[in-house]
């Protein structure tokens, strides 16, 4: 891309900009709710009218955290690079950058409120309206799954807290998104980190703390630790051939 510092200096501005939107504008919904309790709820009592307000300002919280993920979400969906297949390597000075770079702000401006949702379908929910694909009864204790629109999980998964899940790297000079897969049934410690390309088979666990390196495959049913992760123990339901 020709211009690239011009155009990354000019798209900083125009990023603070949307950010004051990102977080400004759900605060319209959360401002009608509170007119609209407040109206039906007050009585002539002060005390009693100090406890309309407190319970008032808690749903509006609530519906506040809702719309921002929604816009945040929505955003996401909208802007992400997509990979066509496994992975896709571009320069760093590029449009796929500036749409990665976009994305991974707009997910991080929403930790102060996605904090308060995890686990939940809330929390599900927004993940998916962001890229990623999710199965069923999965619980995702973390903040950090970063890339999303590269992340799919099967059923049954436990992602632990404080996990970083990327699709993402940098090396030399290049931007490289590639696919996690994180298969049926597998439990992700708390703590962990799993690097893009990484594929973690049915049923397997990482334990806490561990680190998966990129391009790793875990098979199925085994359980691996460390840093970086070493099988600890073989699945018991391999057939080995």
């Amino acid at each position: 891309m020709k211009n690239f510092a011009l155009v990354q200096t000019v798209g900083s501005g125009i990023l603070l900009v949307y950010t004051i939107v990102l977080w400004g504008l759900p605060v319209a919904p959360a401002l009608a709710v509170f007119d609209l309790i407040t109206d039906l709820a007050l009585t002539d009592s002060q005390g009693l009218n100090y406890v309309v307000y407190g319970l008032t300002i808690g749903v509006c919280f609530m519906v506040y955290i809702l719309s921002l993920l929604f816009f945040s979400g929505m955003s996401q969906r909208v802007i992400h690079v997509r990979i066509p297949e496994d992975k896709i390597v571009d320069n760093l000075e590029s449009w796929n950058t500036v749409r990665w770079a976009i994305c991974a702000h707009l997910h991080r401006c929403t930790h102060p409120v996605l904090v308060h949702t995890i686990p939940s379908p809330i929390c599900n929910a927004y993940y998916r309206l962001a890229g990623a694909k999710i199965g069923k009864k999965v619980q995702i204790n973390t903040i950090n799954l970063n890339d999303p629109s590269a992340v799919t999980i099967g059923d049954n998964v436990v992602i632990g807290g404080r996990s970083v899940i990327n699709g993402h790297l940098v090396e030399k000079g290049q931007l490289v998104l590639a696919r996690v897969h994180l298969e049926k049934g597998c439990l992700i410690g708390a703590g962990t980190t799993i690097q893009p390309g990484v594929r973690i088979g049915e049923g397997a666990v990482i334990a806490t703390n561990g680190l998966v390196g990129k391009w790793k495959n875990i098979p199925a049913g085994e359980v691996w630790a460390g840093l970086p992760v070493k099988q600890i123990k073989k699945s018991s339901q391999r057939n080995d051939v």
